[in-house]
């Protein structure tokens, strides 16, 4: 397994690494994590949503917030003051599920542990329907919870050679931001439902940091001696 820390980057450079992790995990038959942060505040998309659609392009403007098309589907996400994960793993990895949910899981059981490690009882949430075009409104089966809140927004993609999972932790919550830059919502009952459904959660970025490279190398170490 390789690791990679990452300084702050554009939004465009943080996709296009994870999208070459991606690749190179196929090729390479090698599992890679990358741990990172945004140099400038971002709204990502999901590969399948239309920014014309989801995005206030004059609010955009005004904010000077940039945004960015994943590779991975799912929702829009308000990043900056967060870390963000990305892990790469080939398909044939051992005991890698081919499922899309069961792989989730088996891909996110580190987070959960380093959560656990930095004294927060998190849980694993059941599903909810999200009829929003943001993505921290509604946890997704096995995604996880602390205290009812949602921790962790994540999406994934499978190509024929391997599976990426990227996902943000918040540090610090801005959805009155969010919330001018979305079209067709309201504004207050999706900031107060923000507000409701997710946390930042109270460790220090560098302390999460080492946390979940420890718990993501005991993972893959131990899956690929068994």
């Amino acid at each position: 397994m390789k690791i990679y820390l990452d300084p702050p980057l554009k939004g465009e450079e943080n996709m296009k690494r994870d999208l070459e992790l991606l690749q190179r995990s196929g090729v390479e038959q090698e599992v890679f994590l990358r741990l990172y942060s945004w140099q400038r505040p971002t709204i990502s998309l999901g590969y399948f949503q239309k920014p014309e659609k989801v995005l206030n392009f004059k609010a955009l403007e005004k904010y000077r917030l940039d945004y960015v098309k994943r590779p991975t589907g799912g929702r829009a996400v308000f990043h900056f003051r967060e870390l963000t994960y990305a892990i790469a793993i080939p398909n044939n990895y051992p005991n890698l599920p081919s499922g899309i949910t069961q792989a989730y899981r088996f891909i996110s059981e580190p987070i959960y542990k380093a959560f656990i490690s930095l004294g927060l009882s998190v849980k694993w949430a059941r599903q909810e329907k999200n009829a929003t075009e943001a993505c921290f409104l509604a946890p997704a089966r096995h995604e996880i919870i602390f205290n009812g809140h949602k921790l962790v927004g994540s999406a994934q993609r499978r190509t024929a050679n391997a599976v990426l999972q990227h996902g943000s932790i918040l540090l610090e919550a801005q959805p009155d931001l969010f919330a001018e830059c979305l079209l067709g919502i309201d504004k207050e009952a999706f900031i107060r439902q923000l507000r409701q459904r997710t946390m930042v959660i109270p460790v220090s970025a560098w302390d999460l940091k080492i946390q979940l490279a420890a718990e993501f190398r005991r993972l893959f170490q131990k899956e690929r001696n068994s």
